[in-house]
């Protein structure tokens, strides 16, 4: 099964003078360096290491559950697969870079890892990280009957598990694909591009989420309807 995951990381680091730190995030050896040490520190109890905003908005896991997710990973294994700066993650904007690996877990099964990191007046933290390994214990301790979901949240469950980066946009409850909402063209749930829904959300705003026509993902933009 593929399952492309995103990590988003909020740590504290601190950056004076013209250090490396303030030269942009998606500079090499800032962002991914960065990544790379939050990943490995020792785990810290409490939020100190991770970004305010990231935990209110995704609260699904503490500082303290991301930090001991990360150590489960095979330090040495982890391969840069890519870095991606955005404009906005959700309605929070700044100076924000995503960082991927791809790496093995401590039974040497493959992960895909994805980390957000956030610079604030020249503090760079990690505003979220995610991997395929978090997220299927997530799903294993909190099971829902399938008859109970609607086929929207489980498409968009399906969705997500393949594409974490996609996390940050919400599932269309409530909302009907049409040709006035529609602002894209239909994707398979296996196939889907993920800079391009990262763009036809940029172009949206807030309202873009996901929603679902026959077996196909429909990126939709309500506010146009």
């Amino acid at each position: 099964m593929r399952l492309l995951l995103t990590l988003l990381l909020a740590t504290l680091f601190s950056a004076s003078g013209c250090g490396p730190s303030q030269r942009p995030l998606a500079s090499a050896g800032v962002a991914d360096e960065f990544a790379r040490k939050w990943l490995t520190d020792a785990i810290e109890t409490g939020d100190a290491r991770c970004h305010g905003l990231g935990l209110l908005k995704h609260p699904e896991f503490s500082c303290e559950q991301m930090q001991t997710y990360a150590h489960r990973i095979q330090s040495t294994s982890r391969t840069l697969t890519a870095i991606t700066e955005h404009d906005c993650v959700g309605n929070i904007c700044g100076d924000i870079v995503e960082v991927n690996f791809s790496a093995l877990d401590d039974s040497g099964a493959p992960v895909e890892e994805s980390i957000v990191l956030k610079r604030d007046e020249g503090i760079i933290r990690m505003y979220l990280y995610r991997s395929n390994l978090m997220l299927k214990d997530y799903e294993t301790a909190h099971p829902r009957r399938e008859e109970e979901k609607d086929p929207v949240q489980v498409a968009y469950d399906e969705l997500t598990a393949r594409y974490p980066s996609l996390y940050q946009f919400p599932p269309c409850y409530g909302v009907r694909a049409s040709s006035s909402n529609l602002t894209g063209a239909l994707q398979p749930k296996d196939n889907v591009n993920v800079g391009l829904m990262e763009t036809l959300a940029t172009t949206c705003g807030e309202s873009f989420c996901f929603g679902l026509v026959g077996d196909k993902i429909a990126p939709l933009c309500p506010d146009r309807s």
